[in-house]
């Protein structure tokens, strides 16, 4: 009998082998284009910033983003510092598969395998704090079927009021597999772990989340007492939502959440729920957008930048202007001439970028000091 345990236990091994591993993941390899700009005739170093620029591409093609390297910024040094130290290890193995060269830059497309498990740890701190997926779906009236709709003019309404304040909108509604009866169940449970399932599915800091749902009041013709009858019918539009944040370790957990809800009359029941949602727009917006606002300010903290070659006070108080147009720039304190404290609740790298595009030279970069000159 003992002299089977051995041939046991490696039929044991080698069943346990063939199947897969939970803790490493396998490498996922995509093709993904860079290019880089040459500078003083340096074909060389145009071809390495194309293949960094293509394996960032890579890794965001993995994690699922769409927060483009070229779009945080556009100088060799910051790209260095966010792309080459970021990426390694994150990129397992690359192959060149094309390289074009014209007059000004070289244009490259490799296939890369990135660890999937990390990409999303590189880049989640690059996701956009201005970045907000919204996803609140109202339950039509009428139909044997449950149906919802989620662009209603609730929806449009804050929409457009967050693109008008500077906010990028993602429509959760547009990903894969995300269903309004997903998040209605998800809400109506309490259930929070398939809530972070679903919002997962996009990298955006701030995501919110709820349901729409409408009730008839008064039906029209119904008594309402005195012999008088209800001209209209009256629905009551109910709106349940959370505001979900994403912490230091990209968990999502809730910062806010709150009910509002609004009346609408006329003579059919589609069309008093229609102007329910109206008045719920002008009553639930603001109260939205007032604390999304809050988590803005919440978030802001303080960089320090610093513009060489500023002399005089005049010209001290014209950039500090300019600092003050930036998208997403709260306060901006005086530290002396060229010297200021920025209060910003993104990423610092995007502060950067505001600067390069205003045609300032980045001479020194740190998540907390940023050092320029005018180019």
């Amino acid at each position: 009998m003992p002299r089977h345990i051995p041939n046991a236990a490696l039929c044991l091994s080698l069943i346990l082998a063939t199947l897969p591993c939970p803790v490493l993941a396998k490498p996922v390899c995509v093709e993904a284009g860079g290019e880089g700009v040459i500078l003083r005739n340096d074909v060389p170093s145009a071809r390495v910033e194309a293949i960094s620029r293509a394996k960032w591409a890579a890794v965001e093609q993995v994690a699922g983003v769409e927060v483009k390297s070229r779009t945080v910024v556009e100088d060799s040094a910051l790209l260095d510092d966010i792309i080459t130290t970021q990426v390694r290890g994150v990129v397992t193995s690359h192959r060149l598969l094309q390289e074009q060269k014209t007059v000004d830059s070289v244009k490259v497309r490799v296939e890369a395998c990135v660890e999937p498990s990390q990409a999303r740890d590189v880049v989640s701190p690059l996701a956009l704090n201005s970045a907000v997926v919204v996803f609140v779906p109202a339950r039509q009236l009428g139909g044997k079927q449950v149906r919802y709709n989620d662009t209603t003019s609730f929806n449009e309404s804050l929409n457009n009021t967050l693109i008008r304040k500077g906010f990028i909108v993602r429509d959760l509604a547009g990903g894969p597999g995300v269903k309004a009866a997903d998040v209605d169940r998800a809400l109506k449970e309490g259930d929070f772990i398939a809530l972070r399932s679903l919002a997962y599915r996009y990298q955006s800091n701030t995501v919110l989340i709820g349901r729409i749902e409408p009730a008839i009041s008064t039906k029209r013709g119904e008594d309402v007492g005195y012999g008088v009858s209800m001209p209209f019918t009256k629905v009551t539009v109910r709106l349940t939502y959370r505001l979900l944040t994403r912490d230091g370790h990209g968990e999502l957990s809730i910062v806010a959440a709150g009910s509002e809800e609004a009346a609408g009359l006329a003579p059919a029941p589609e069309d008093a729920q229609a102007v329910a949602l109206k008045n719920l727009s002008e009553l639930a917006v603001p109260v939205i957008m007032a604390k999304i606002d809050q988590r803005m300010n919440d978030l802001a903290h303080k960089i320090s930048v610093t513009i060489d070659g500023i002399k005089t006070p005049e010209k001290s108080f014209t950039a500090r202007d300019m600092l003050q147009r930036i998208t997403w720039v709260g306060t901006v304190e005086d530290a002396g001439l060229g010297q200021f404290r920025v209060s910003y609740p993104e990423n610092p790298l995007y502060l950067a970028n505001g600067l390069i595009q205003r045609g300032y030279k980045i001479i020194n970069y740190s998540r907390e000091a940023i050092r320029v000159r005018h180019q």
